[in-house]
């Protein structure tokens, strides 16, 4: 009964340990994607910084022209502003699961560690039950044969 017990309560942590496995591969997918985003925009805003610099060394630029590149530069700064933000709350949440990942694969790894010592207790109980019957029979037929013996010797 005990063992069916921590069979299904191994069952249960097994899975919860599954879930907090795919919680945690979901997180980082979406950190991943935080970061691919990021480094877009990076890419982006650095290449829009060197046009606007050829734009203004090759032939000027109008100051409408300027006041909208500075614009779209501001814009990109709080988009990669935005994203780098979302990274942080995705490397915090990427964290947590895997602290509760470790804390399920722990549990886990205990029940299944006191099944294996109950059921190694269980074979050298299994084991000592047998060589005692082993050694009653033999104490049986030593007894036996010392009676056999003895009543030949007395002349039976």
């Amino acid at each position: 009964m005990a063992n069916q017990s921590l069979d299904l309560l191994i069952e249960l942590t097994s899975k919860a340990r599954d879930v907090a496995a795919r919680a945690l591969a979901q997180s980082r997918n979406a950190e991943q994607q935080v970061i691919n985003q990021l480094r877009t925009l990076d890419e982006y805003q650095q290449e829009y910084r060197q046009n606007l610099q050829r734009e203004l060394l090759k032939e000027g630029m109008s100051p409408s022209a300027l006041t909208n590149y500075r614009g779209f530069l501001h814009s990109l700064e709080d988009a990669v502003e935005r994203a780098q933000k979302s990274l942080e709350r995705h490397r915090k949440q990427v964290a947590q699961h895997q602290v509760t990942w470790l804390a399920q694969w722990q549990k886990v790894s205990a029940i299944e560690a006191l099944l294996s010592r109950r059921a190694q207790q269980e074979r050298l109980s299994a084991g000592r039950a047998e060589q005692r019957q082993t050694d009653e029979m033999a104490s049986q037929l030593r007894r036996r044969r010392d009676s056999f013996s003895t009543s030949i010797d007395s002349g039976f």
